[in-house]
């Protein structure tokens, strides 16, 4: 009877250890990104956690520093061009950085109002247009 007690905690154990692991992927796995109007609602609430923030780069905003490996850019919401935020990244420059390319950043809200990211990501927006058929 006791080697059937031992084999059944195993058993809920090892399942345990599945079921979690399979939790914290999903979770993780569907990040939400949050777009520029949204961060700006929050105001001063969002400066409290990170978030992903998704936008389209504008391409004039553009400062790079290769010394110190430092790029200031700002981005504006995919929906209101209007709204647009300046984000500071120290890193490297990706080499695909376009005007109006959507990004994503993860980082923080800074009370001044700029976004100090620590992670940029450019997407590239050719890989996800269908493609055009000449003559109809």
């Amino acid at each position: 009877m006791r080697a059937r007690t031992k084999l059944i905690v195993a058993f809920v154990l090892v399942i345990g250890v599945i079921v979690s692991l399979v939790v914290t992927g999903i979770t993780q796995a569907a990040t939400y990104y949050m777009t520029v109007g949204e961060l700006k609602a929050k105001g001063e609430q969002a400066a409290k956690t990170r978030v992903k923030l998704s936008g389209n780069l504008v391409g004039d905003s553009v400062k790079w520093d290769p010394d110190h490996t430092l790029l200031q850019f700002s981005i504006t919401d995919e929906k209101d061009p209007k709204k647009k935020i300046p984000v500071v990244y120290k890193g490297t420059k990706p080499d695909d950085f376009s005007n109006g390319w959507p990004v994503i950043v993860e980082g923080k809200l800074q009370t001044d109002g700029t976004f100090m990211a620590d992670s940029l990501l450019v997407k590239c927006p050719s890989k996800y247009e269908a493609e055009k058929k000449n003559g109809g």
